[in-house]
């Protein structure tokens, strides 16, 4: 159900129409959605379309880097309509993640875990209930059309792909979350690798980590009881294991100077080139290693 409707605004010098409205979801969830398309009429086929998680922190830059770089797509913040940052902590823990005991989730003394779970009903609604009303506002092609997402957004993105490759045609994962619930993904990894065919549809996907830690003021026991929990292979990991699996198309990057909060604008510009532009980050891993299929 949309509960209010944003009013559009031309960016006269980018020629970008962005706008907002609220859609109380199936799940229970009331999402603030951001879009930005360029103006003027599309072409025959659709544009493409890039959904981006936590658009409330993704979608400003996105809409600038193709502004900038004169990309032809629609852009699709998925956000909440709420300014409270603990608010939207809240909500996007449920979101974004699979079903996880209090013990594995890194909290501050005496703080009440958060509710998880929600993911597949995030999905959901991404499909079942963003879509059409995406589809019913833009000429939109259904053959080229990307997911992003950071953090818990880049360990969704890799569950999406792991469990839906083809629900989606290319894959940004910036800092996944790849030791979250005692690092589960990694049984998903491994049974799309066990299933993948080389006749299976091609999937792109772009994994980047940050290079530097944040600082994070906490006791000795909370430190190091936060760093047992994210030990472990993360997404460089991920990345090597399907740079060459088949059908997949996969390119990497780490920011040495940037930590998990700063690299989101740059993840965010690189994720777009990519999808959009064809365009391969360069970094210190491979940008990209072509799949079985030679194509």
């Amino acid at each position: 159900m949309i509960m209010s409707a944003g009013v559009a605004h031309a960016q006269d010098e980018t020629e970008t129409i962005s706008s907002s409205f609220d859609l109380m979801a199936a799940n229970g969830v009331e999402y603030r959605i951001f879009t930005a398309a360029p103006s003027g009429e599309a072409p025959a086929g659709g544009r493409p379309v890039v959904y981006l998680t936590d658009g409330n922190a993704t979608f400003p830059p996105a809409v600038k880097v193709m502004a900038e770089a004169g990309m032809k797509a629609v852009l699709v913040g998925i956000g909440y309509p709420t300014e409270s940052r603990e608010e939207i902590v809240r909500l996007r823990y449920f979101d974004l993640t699979p079903e996880t005991p209090a013990d594995l989730i890194p909290l501050r003394e005496d703080a009440s875990p958060p509710r998880t779970g929600g993911q597949d009903a995030f999905l959901a609604f991404i499909e079942n209930e963003l879509r059409p009303e995406i589809e019913r506002r833009f000429a939109v092609d259904r053959t080229h059309q990307t997911l992003f997402g950071h953090s818990l957004g880049g360990l969704f993105a890799l569950h999406v792909l792991f469990t839906r490759p083809d629900a989606f045609q290319t894959y940004g994962a910036a800092d996944p979350s790849i030791w979250w619930n005692g690092r589960s993904i990694l049984s998903e990894l491994g049974a799309f690798l066990q299933a993948r065919k080389p006749e299976d549809p091609p999937v792109r996907l772009l994994i980047e980590n940050a290079g530097k830690k944040a600082e994070r003021r906490l006791d000795s026991a909370a430190a190091a009881r936060r760093a047992e929990l994210r030990s472990g292979p993360n997404g460089k990991d991920v990345y090597e294991a399907l740079a060459a699996a088949p059908g997949v198309r996969a390119a990497g990057r780490t920011f040495p100077d940037e930590t998990h909060g700063t690299m989101i604008p740059p993840a965010v510009a690189d994720t777009l080139r990519f999808a959009l532009m064809g365009v391969e980050p360069g970094g210190e891993q491979p940008t990209e290693r072509r799949d079985r299929r030679g194509d």
